[in-house]
């Protein structure tokens, strides 16, 4: 079998020379992915050409075409685009379903804590008046809103945020912030024009968080900050134990209680937590991307907030 760059856990290839890698991509998107010999790339496996333009054009009666790997390679690529448009649309429909209930389940299950999160992170942006900040996925608008004082009088707060039923909730209760529905990943601000990027508990939920990031220090000017307020695994101990088993058992269980919607939210809360990057791993990769990094650990290491100083 040739090598295509993706992994999987992969069955016994079978009589036809087809064998099905497993890739998972996001929550609980999987892709069949068929890898061929491409030795062997016959028009019984992969039928007619395809509508994409000669990607998986064959010759008639199945003969072989020369080294057809970078078309394979080229049809992998597309299939795990596809996959991550549809991760994103189901992350979109869940907070579309729990939005008219998100502020006080955030309140109940963090004790309350959320606010002195995001007051917090606000003041650490360091925005002063007549500035601009840009608050991504921006939910229900309440980092925004905290970020409102510190940029009066003539500045500008906008938040940005895939939900619609997120922004009309943000846009009823924070009038003076400028809600757009749009992509993390594509921001329509020009390079070097934003003092300050704030995301709060949604650096999670991005299907291409390293691409989020590139396009986050795109809009920075030198020395403006981006402040990312997440949730963090404690340091290992009968802590982390505590904090796993609230995480994953007991919120899903009350939010039971209220709907099964909410009960697959929390559990997608619990599992996107888990998967999510040490603070020290996700500070490494702001580096590498032309940051200046510091860490802050809060309430017994459970939320990290990441400032970093894009450089010049």
């Amino acid at each position: 079998m040739a090598g295509v760059g993706i992994e999987g856990s992969g069955a016994q290839p079978d009589a036809s020379g087809l064998q099905a890698h497993r890739r998972e991509v996001g929550d609980r998107v999987a892709l069949e992915i068929a890898v061929v010999d491409p030795y062997r790339f016959e028009a019984e496996v992969l039928g007619s050409p395809s509508p994409f333009g000669g990607v998986l054009d064959v010759a008639p009666g199945g003969e072989t075409q020369p080294d057809p790997a970078p078309q394979l390679c080229h049809v992998i690529s597309i299939i795990v685009v596809v996959g991550q448009e549809a991760r994103a649309e189901r992350i979109r429909a869940m907070f579309d379903q729990i939005a008219p209930r998100y502020d006080s389940r955030n309140r109940l299950f963090s004790l309350d804590r959320d606010r002195a999160w995001r007051r917090r992170a606000a003041r650490l942006a360091q925005l002063h008046p007549g500035e601009t900040a840009i608050d991504l996925c921006t939910g229900t608008g309440k980092l925004a809103h905290e970020l409102l004082p510190f940029v009066r009088p003539g500045g500008r707060v906008i938040g940005t945020d895939f939900s619609p039923a997120m922004l009309e909730l943000a846009r009823k209760s924070e009038p003076e912030v400028e809600f757009r529905l749009g992509d993390v990943s594509q921001l329509g601000e020009a390079e070097a024009s934003v003092d300050a990027v704030t995301i709060g508990f949604g650096l999670r939920n991005l299907v291409d968080r390293e691409g989020a990031l590139r396009e986050m220090r795109r809009v920075l000017r030198p020395g403006g900050r981006l402040v990312i307020l997440e949730f963090a695994p404690p340091p290992a101990g009968p802590l982390m134990s505590a904090y796993r088993f609230y995480l994953s058992r007991v919120m899903p269980a009350v939010a039971r209680l209220f709907s099964a919607g909410e009960a697959n939210a929390y559990r997608y809360l619990a599992e996107t937590v888990a998967g999510f990057p040490q603070p020290a791993v996700l500070a490494q990769d702001l580096e590498r991307l032309g940051f200046e990094v510091g860490v802050i650990r809060m309430t017994l290491g459970i939320v990290a907030l990441h400032v970093a100083v894009r450089r010049g």
